[in-house]
């Protein structure tokens, strides 16, 4: 559930605050449209998802949160080497099955070596 909704605060944090200023930097030459207010609004979101679920610590928190932002980043990566804008066709309009999981096999893997 962290992972899911970090990566809709992301959008939100992006849309919202990533348009001028100094959050509206490029986190990556990777992906340019991933900004810092993306990161801010992942961090905002799962943040308090995990505070709610009574599941907070700062190491599953910073676990999640880099999931969040390296599964995209790598997704991106792995796109832009195969030209491609979306990663499938499965789920129209999120990019694909593989934008839905890419973040969550990051942050698992990196929960698993935190904890």
């Amino acid at each position: 559930l962290a992972v899911a909704l970090g990566d809709v605060g992301a959008w939100c944090g992006g849309t919202a605050l990533g348009r001028r200023g100094p959050l509206a930097r490029p986190l990556s030459p990777l992906s340019p449209n991933k900004t810092w207010a993306g990161v801010l609004g992942a961090a905002v979101a799962t943040g308090a998802l995990l505070a709610v679920l009574g599941a907070f610590s700062p190491l599953l928190w910073a676990a999640v949160v880099g999931g969040c932002v390296l599964g995209d980043l790598v997704e991106s990566m792995v796109k832009r080497e195969s030209g491609v804008k979306d990663a499938g066709s499965w789920l129209p309009g999120f990019g694909g099955l593989l934008d839905r999981i890419d973040s969550l096999l990051v942050a698992l893997l990196l929960a698993m070596v935190m904890s």
